[in-house]
């Protein structure tokens, strides 16, 4: 990766005010609910043991989203407009989600294992995706990397689809990707393949788990190359 590339990646994570906006409103919100609930619980005036929340890490998850989202969408035109060049945006953009999946994936640990702990006396239970997922099971050094890796595959597929929105093949895939939804999920043979692939990119062996989610971002990645390539400004 060369400076260029590094500069993007900053020029990105410095045009998602809208993202951090919008996560760090969901998260204040979450937080402040906690302390409420918190607070009453200690009085006896909330039943918090029959009470249960979202791990607070897990809404990071939406930044993530959110600037997959963006990037490809209001970015990408802002930085062609300003004289950049397209294969500098791509191979920044890409630099840009790497280190972002991998801070989210860092600070979701980090409240894992501290904030989450400490709220859920007041709660029955605390639902987080490190549990729900397994990746809690295999260590704090396997889970970083284990989220981080999905993390990476979820940006790259989110920011290829947005790139492709345009184009009628990216209607194309919205609808296969409903179809998939709709039509065949309820048949049990592809449900069966659709349960090897979460297999796979979620519950499987976290090894195979890291490295297939790596390829698999990496893929849908380059695939937006062609496309960025070819859209108008």
């Amino acid at each position: 990766m060369n400076s260029k590339a590094f500069l993007v990646a900053g020029i990105n994570s410095r045009n998602l005010k809208l993202a951090y906006i919008i996560t760090g409103i969901v998260m204040l919100s979450t937080v402040i609910q906690d302390i409420v609930y918190a607070i009453l619980a200690q009085y006896g005036k909330y039943p918090g043991a029959y009470s249960s929340n979202v791990g607070t890490g897990n809404y990071l998850y939406l930044f993530v989203l959110l600037s997959a989202i963006f990037i490809p969408a209001l970015n990408f035109r802002k930085m062609m407009n300003l004289g950049g060049k397209r294969n500098d945006f791509f191979k920044g953009s890409f630099v840009c989600y790497i280190i972002m999946t991998a801070s989210v994936s860092l600070a979701s640990l980090v409240l894992y294992y501290t904030y989450d702990r400490f709220m859920i006396r007041f709660y029955s239970g605390r639902l987080n995706l490190l549990d729900t997922f397994g990746w809690a099971g295999h260590g704090p050094v396997i889970a970083f990397f284990q989220q981080f890796m999905f993390l990476l595959l979820l940006a790259a597929f989110v920011h290829t689809l947005v790139c492709m929105q345009d184009r009628w093949y990216g209607w194309a895939t919205d609808a296969v990707i409903v179809a998939i939804i709709s039509v065949f999920t309820p048949l049990a043979t592809f449900r069966a393949v659709l349960v090897r692939f979460f297999n796979l990119i979620i519950f499987g062996n976290p090894y195979l788990q890291i490295v297939s989610c790596l390829i698999l971002a990496i893929v849908f990645y380059v695939l937006s190359k062609p496309v960025l390539n070819r859209t108008k400004i």
